[in-house]
């Protein structure tokens, strides 16, 4: 999962836009917090790095390299000296992101804010581990959880699973998660790499002082499974697709970006088959689309419908849908009607079919 997916990019929207900074370029500014452990014990040495953006939009700053950095003291509380002229970009406020660093098992925790005033005492930053576990189950893996507590913020308490090969290859989401998630045999494959771990979002108000957090669970590794799709390997066409596939492949965690002329992919089947599940990973389209669905067809002339991908919450980037066919299949396509000529299929990472 994406450091800076989903979670992060909707998240820091909140403390983002074009907001005029409120200190002078050569004010001296405190910024000072301490770092615990999920008990609540002090974490000392630790090495914390910070990050800020070159305006108000912190999802910009979650992209950039650290800025700088600075260690725990023995008490596990922290302090930066910095001027008004660090805080400003122009006449806007920029926004800072505090990061701890990460455990052993790829868990940490962050925290998004503007920097208005001469002294800026943040919330406590306090580790969380989740706890997951991850156990194979008949027809698919069981992943469970500690939520977060009340101690870290106040929030929605929206837990989001994410897997994937890694933090920077998403192959499957889920938004609200509550433990324990079940995640099919359709969703893991054959994949033999992939970690489960869970975001959540929580924030603060100390003062005048708003703070964002995102905390970041450790890692556990799924158990394999073996179910292989019908199309993995398949030959796929659109406008300048690439030989071979890549959203057969089996790459969980890969993403093709369309051309904006793209409003059809289609995949080839090596025999005709009787399709039952559909899953679709890292799928987006641009602009709003009066039609979008999957279908199948034996000739490659005649279409019928398999699925609807236009549900009640919109597009959703992860989707595993049950196939309405009930005749064998050897091409399926998912076909786009945008309402206006800018929109498109913007991406897909796989298309898995099953029978």
């Amino acid at each position: 999962m994406r450091w800076t997916r989903t979670l992060t990019m909707g998240v820091l929207a909140t403390l983002g836009g074009c907001t005029e900074s409120k200190v002078e370029n050569d004010q001296d500014i405190v910024l000072s917090g301490r770092l615990v452990d999920e008990a609540g014990a002090p974490l000392p040495d630790a090495l914390l790095k910070l990050y800020r953006s070159e305006n108000s939009v912190c999802a910009f700053a979650a992209f950039s390299s650290s800025w700088r950095s600075v260690k725990t003291r023995a008490d596990g509380t922290f302090e930066l000296d910095l001027l008004g002229a660090d805080t400003r970009s122009g006449s806007l406020a920029r926004c800072f992101i505090v990061r701890s660093p990460s455990r052993a098992q790829g868990g940490s925790v962050s925290a998004y804010f503007l920097i208005q005033q001469s002294e800026i005492t943040l919330p406590a930053l306090q580790e969380w581990t989740g706890g997951l576990t991850a156990t194979a189950e008949a027809q698919g893996v069981s992943v469970g959880f500690r939520p977060l507590s009340s101690t870290h913020g106040a929030g929605n308490d929206a837990h989001m699973l994410s897997i994937g090969p890694s933090r920077a290859k998403e192959a499957w989401q889920v938004l609200r998660a509550s433990s324990p998630v079940r995640l099919s045999d359709y969703v893991v494959e054959d994949a033999t790499d992939l970690k489960a771990s869970i975001y959540v979002l929580r924030e603060a108000r100390p003062g005048d002082v708003s703070v964002d957090f995102s905390y970041t669970s450790d890692e556990v590794a799924l158990p394999r499974r073996g179910l292989v799709p019908a199309s993995r390997g398949a030959a796929c066409t659109y406008v300048n697709a690439e030989a071979p596939c890549r959203i057969t492949n089996g790459d969980l965690g890969g993403s093709v970006l369309f051309g904006t002329d793209v409003q059809e992919v289609a995949v080839q089947l090596s025999r005709p088959a009787v399709l039952r599940k559909a899953v679709l990973r890292n799928f987006g389209v641009a602009g709003t689309m009066d039609e979008l669905v999957l279908e199948g067809s034996a000739d490659g002339t005649q279409w019928m419908p398999l699925a609807n991908l236009l549900g009640g919450d919109g597009v959703q980037s992860f989707m595993e849908l049950d196939l309405t066919g009930t005749t064998p299949v050897s091409q399926v396509r998912v076909r786009a009607t945008p309402r206006d000529t800018a929109g498109h299929l913007r991406s897909l990472g796989q298309l898995s079919l099953f029978e």
